[in-house]
């Protein structure tokens, strides 16, 4: 092979090689991909009460006296785990963000939303109102949950931890615990 077609080519990969990296779109890393997320709740005070309604079944447990735990108050007479009220407790509070899927949802039937499975009040301290939470469907892919915090538009996604934590406290109460429910 003559060097002549070899200096020629080399010249003119040279010359093209800048031009494709000034035209070529930049593409950014998979980890640096945006998603929208924001901050759920701001308990870095900790939370007094608790109460979740599912239908027509309702609990509440709130803080101890001693304010070292969780005890069930409503219904009164049952029992639910302390563990079980701290892991609903830590989860509320170690929730960093969430990723919002839609800003200002006119439907909230999509979302199942309009009739809430379930809803959660939450009381704490430095907070003037009670935070309700409602929570909907199940996401397409089943790993997380609709929710939506009342007075705020935006339809948040939550893990199903949440709804999880509230399905065991409820078989708590109604006996069925460690039982095929």
């Amino acid at each position: 092979m003559r060097a002549r077609p070899a200096i020629f080519y080399t010249i003119v990969f040279f010359i093209l090689l800048p031009i494709y990296f000034w035209i070529q779109p930049s593409i950014r890393p998979a980890t640096a991909l945006e998603q929208r997320e924001e901050s759920l709740l701001n308990l870095s005070g900790g939370i007094d009460a608790i109460a979740v309604s599912s239908g027509s079944e309702s609990l509440r447990f709130q803080k101890t006296k001693d304010g070292k735990l969780y005890e069930l108050v409503v219904p009164p007479g049952k029992f639910v785990p302390h563990d079980l009220m701290d892991a609903m407790v830590a989860l509320l509070t170690t929730a960093k963000s969430v990723e919002v899927v839609s800003e200002d949802s006119n439907d909230l039937a999509q979302f199942g939303l309009d009739h809430p499975k379930s809803v959660l009040t939450i009381e704490a301290p430095g907070k003037p109102q009670p935070i309700k939470i409602a929570f909907g469907n199940e996401n397409p892919t089943h790993t997380a949950i609709y929710a939506q915090i009342e007075g705020i538009p935006k339809v948040f996604l939550l893990g199903q931890n949440i709804e999880y934590y509230q399905s065991l406290m409820f078989q708590w109460i109604e006996g069925k615990q460690g039982k095929n429910a």
